[in-house]
């Protein structure tokens, strides 16, 4: 018998690999979508998503990426450590059309392939939409190549869409002065932020119910253990949770208890965020401040000036 027999489970609940049949809408991630939806249906030609590692991008995409399936041809790049070059053979490639491409072709004879396939989508009343996983690790010269693509345009509409997604690395570059350009053409900005609390522990219970153990829940002390560890972030809640079945498969126990999960995150290492008050850095700053008050308290007293506002050394002092 393995952890998933034992538990009645129908799949792997917490696998960390992107799976649309366990996909949890939370609130960020309904309201970055439909964002994305509304900049392409009025034809916005670049849009950017940031997010942290493991809030759930590439999952967002691939249920973007299905629904879009019917009005607009998508390219979906993974590894965009690509040159210009290298960039237009891997979009040509994703979109079905590498056969047409000699040997050695330049660069300008890979955009003219491009734009007459535009062109005979726009025909068909369709678009394509170019999505670009990672892209904070695109080469300088390869975001300049995909901000030249955005030239691709008929009269009324843009004939191709950039989503650019990445970690917040990307925000760096395309706020870089020599991509000022790029920058002016970007209208839509989206953040990807970690799940609250509360839906930390409902996508949880999501899972198992997905994976057919509805009646499995995580008490309120394991919920607490669960939101410290991971803060939300949904890719350190499937590998927290998977290791607590396995933990509580080894110890024969039917449930995940708030002992599990610690177990469970002290064996992957993961740090417990500290509260403010225990940060290391604290009594430094607190030394720093005092001292700056007593010297402002000094100075008034050698040159005679009118005392310090309350208000204001309340504002110093933090009190």
């Amino acid at each position: 018998m393995n952890h998933l027999s034992f538990f009645n489970f129908t799949d792997e609940p917490f696998r960390l690999t992107p799976d649309r049949d366990f996909y949890y809408p939370s609130a960020v991630h309904t309201a970055v979508g439909e964002v994305i939806r509304f900049g392409l249906h009025q034809g916005e030609g670049y849009i950017i998503v940031i997010g942290e590692v493991g809030t759930g991008k590439t999952m967002l995409l691939r249920i973007l990426t299905a629904e879009l399936a019917k009005e607009y041809e998508t390219a979906f790049l993974f590894s965009p450590h690509l040159s210009p070059k290298e960039l237009l053979l891997a979009i040509l490639r994703d979109i079905g059309i590498e056969e047409k491409i000699d040997a050695g072709a330049s660069l300008d004879h890979l955009l003219r392939i491009l734009n007459d396939h535009l062109y005979g989508l726009s025909q068909c009343n369709k678009r394509l939409v170019i999505i670009i996983d990672e892209a904070q690790n695109l080469p300088m010269e390869s975001i300049e190549q995909l901000r030249l693509l955005s030239n691709f345009e008929a009269d009324k509409y843009k004939l191709l869409q950039i989503i650019l997604v990445g970690q917040p690395e990307l925000m760096e570059k395309v706020e870089r002065s020599d991509l000022r350009q790029l920058l002016q053409r970007i209208t839509i900005f989206e953040r990807l932020n970690p799940l609250s609390e509360k839906e930390s522990l409902q996508y949880v219970h999501f899972r198992l119910n997905r994976a057919g153990r509805s009646d499995l829940r995580l008490d309120r002390g394991a919920g607490k253990v669960l939101w410290r560890y991971t803060q939300g972030v949904p890719r350190l809640i499937n590998k927290l949770m998977s290791r607590a079945i396995l933990m509580a498969y080894a110890r024969q126990q039917q449930k995940f208890d708030k002992a599990v999960l610690k177990d469970a995150a002290k064996s992957l290492r993961l740090p417990k965020k500290r509260p403010w008050f225990a940060h290391p850095a604290l009594p430094w700053l607190t030394a720093a401040t005092l001292a700056v008050v007593l010297g402002l308290v000094a100075f008034v007293l050698r040159h005679d000036l009118p005392a310090i506002d309350t208000a204001v050394l309340a504002r110093l002092t933090g009190r």
